[in-house]
């Protein structure tokens, strides 16, 4: 793992602070994100953050990647992170990932308030709101 105040490099993903307690979460491409890769995410927030809450913006844009069932329901119930996860913003502009990002808000009911995104932006604007 490479970790600097703005910038971690995980095994198959990179998190990157934004500003406002705001971090920007972004897998490989063409990689089936695993339920160890999903603990390796949110150690990384815990141990970046402590127990500061955030907020996620998942760029999932120009992404063939899948996820399992095990990781997509550790992400949505990880009681260690759950009290500081604030929101999720998923940014998806292909059916692939729309479908897999529909799956996970609808079947997983992530514990935290999600919500899906076709423009950067608005996801950005949606996670500074109160």
């Amino acid at each position: 793992m490479t970790k600097n105040k703005v910038y971690i490099k995980l095994t198959h993903a990179e998190i990157q602070h934004l500003g406002k307690h705001i971090y920007l979460l972004k897998f490989d491409d063409n990689y089936e994100v695993e339920l160890k890769d999903a603990k390796e995410v949110d150690k990384a927030f815990i141990d970046l953050l402590g127990n500061r809450r955030f907020s996620v913006v998942l760029d999932a844009r120009n992404q063939y990647s899948s996820i399992t069932n095990d990781a997509r329901d550790f992400f949505a119930n990880d009681p260690e992170i759950l009290h500081l996860r604030k929101k999720i913003a998923i940014v998806v502009n292909n059916i692939h990932t729309k479908l897999l990002a529909n799956f996970f808000v609808k079947f997983n009911k992530p514990q935290t308030p999600t919500k899906i995104f076709n423009d950067y932006d608005k996801a950005l604007k949606w996670l500074k709101e109160k």
